[in-house]
């Protein structure tokens, strides 16, 4: 019986994290429950049971737990006490379906690494392999509708296609080339780690995601770290800040995606717009037309900037405000009334400040930073103070590392599951010395 809750265990951890991965890399998010996912669905419920009665170490992931569910409480509470009646319950009903069931499939599902480390190997596999298939297909390495197509992702008739998809494409390579980057680091010689390294980061270069490209070799430095020392980890900070360098000030990087992107948006912000004036060529990528103010002309600046300055504003506006915040959601409609016309469904939550310390100081004051920092915090914790680990736990932290990273400068806390599942899979992976 043990032996088939152990098997389970591993059934669950592949499909949970199938589930995740799928939802966040191949946008199954965007679509109503079908039939592409309906199988993975029907795997987690017939292996939870069992993978529960098979769970261990519990008593060492209470207190986080514990700091989550006083968070989403406290959350709840902000939502009725302070929040205007027209925002959207739906927002707060997607917050709870996200902080607390992912990160309990996360807990679960890191009893059994090996099932979250194959799935990110799977993914950032198949996406690798979608570069050279695009490259002969479509005449060019990268384009956001060629992986659209490619990748089979089908489109919602009337629904502007996404125009972000290098960023996902980032994510998943990266995720994925973390378990093999831990791998060559115990397995093979540090050097061969270290240049695999060095070239997977290039290559993120040219898939233009500055937030991955500038964060996954800070990943690889904290790893090498960890399982080679500080004088490895020396080396390659040393090597990886002399290629971000070059890859912005070399000649012969400066057809590089990522630096054709930040050139891009630089001018545009230069211009008082971030957002291209929308033109007549039925382009379905160019959307800015949905952000004008109505006159067709205003394109006001909307950057990170803009973002974090009015949050960090909007939290110190008052006393109350520092500790309490504004509401769930209180973002979202109060940038609205600043900028309106900007944000096609402000009670939904549509916009967010990119920065989860910003958005849960605005939306929930200092209590909400401290007790969601600390449920956040535990994993690398975790990470550091273990002094055995596995290298599939080893992997899934470094994932955890780099999403957790990600959520300073990109993407918001409603919704972002793969925050929570890693950080679940991350804690309850450190109690395990088996992969």
């Amino acid at each position: 019986m043990h032996g088939i809750r152990m098997r389970a265990g591993l059934l669950f951890s592949l499909s949970a994290t199938t589930l995740v991965f799928f939802n966040y890399l191949y946008f199954l998010k965007w679509y109503q429950l079908s039939g592409s996912r309906f199988w993975v669905i029907a795997l987690i419920i017939i292996s939870a049971p069992l993978a529960l009665m098979a769970f261990r170490g519990y008593q060492r992931l209470l207190l986080p737990a514990a700091i989550l569910g006083l968070y989403c409480c406290y959350t709840v509470a902000g939502y009725f006490v302070f929040r205007a009646p027209e925002f959207d319950i739906h927002y707060l009903v997607q917050f709870l379906l996200t902080a607390l069931p992912f990160f309990a499939a996360g807990i679960l599902a890191g009893q059994r690494p090996a099932g979250v480390v194959a799935v990110a190997l799977i993914a950032g596999g198949a996406l690798t392999l979608a570069l050279p298939v695009a490259w002969i297909h479509f005449g060019s390495l990268w384009q956001g509708d060629d992986f659209r197509n490619i990748l089979g992702i089908p489109q919602i008739p009337g629904r502007t296609p996404y125009y972000s998809y290098y960023q996902l494409v980032a994510y998943g390579i990266a995720l994925g080339a973390i378990p093999i980057f831990v791998w060559l680091l115990t397995r093979a010689r540090a050097p061969i780690a270290l240049v695999a390294g060095l070239a997977v980061t290039l290559l993120l270069a040219e898939l233009g995601s500055r937030t991955i490209f500038l964060l996954l070799p800070v990943v690889f430095t904290a790893l090498v770290f960890r399982l080679k020392g500080l004088a490895h980890a020396a080396v390659f900070f040393g090597l990886s800040a002399a290629l971000l360098v070059g890859v912005f000030y070399a000649p012969i990087a400066r057809n590089l995606a990522v630096v054709q992107r930040m050139e891009g948006e630089t001018e545009r912000y230069e211009q008082g717009a971030i957002f291209r004036p929308k033109t007549d060529d039925h382009n379905p990528y160019d959307t800015a037309g949905a952000f004008d103010t109505g006159d067709g002309n205003d394109h006001r600046t909307w950057s990170r900037q803009t973002l974090f300055g009015f949050a960090f504003e909007g939290w110190v506006s008052s006393p109350t405000a520092i500790a309490f915040g504004h509401g769930l959601g209180s973002y979202s409609l109060d940038l609205a009334g600043v900028y309106p016309g900007w944000l096609p469904a402000p009670r939904e939550g549509e916009i967010y400040p990119h920065n989860w310390i910003l958005e849960a100081g605005y939306e929930g004051g200092a209590i909400a930073v401290l007790l969601l920092g600390l449920v956040l915090v535990f994993p690398l914790w975790r990470v550091l103070k273990d002094q055995e680990t596995s290298d599939g736990a080893m992997s899934i932290g470094g994932m955890y590392l780099l999403v957790f990273g990600a959520a300073f400068l990109s993407g918001g806390i409603v919704l972002n599951y793969p925050l929570f599942f890693l950080c679940g899979a991350a804690l309850s992976a450190q109690a395990r010395a088996t992969y």
